[in-house]
């Protein structure tokens, strides 16, 4: 999975039958503090994200698949949860 910000949307009227009706959004990733990675995915969206949102994206074949419901879907990633917060521990302050 991956982390990213949705940073806009995707308007398509018309789309393969397979992917009918679903929402299109354009995702950057980012890494746990926040910050861009540099890479941007168009992403299917079943949860209702906003644009400004954190999410956590799924970018495999077999689980969007499962996700969306539908076999051998076009969709290559999917919102698959809103992100509310991030912890990052440092293990070495543990020790």
């Amino acid at each position: 999975m991956l982390i990213a910000e949705i940073i806009g949307t995707v308007t398509s009227t018309i789309k393969v039958k397979k992917i009918e009706g679903t929402k299109l959004k354009i995702a950057r990733t980012i890494d746990p503090e926040g910050k861009p990675t540099g890479k941007f995915f168009i992403v299917e969206d079943g949860v209702g994200v906003g644009t400004g949102e954190i999410v956590l994206l799924s970018d495999d074949d077999v689980a969007i698949n499962r996700i969306v419901g539908i076999d051998q879907t076009p969709i290559k990633s999917a919102v698959v949860a809103k992100v509310e917060k991030i912890n990052i521990y440092d293990l070495k302050d543990q020790a």
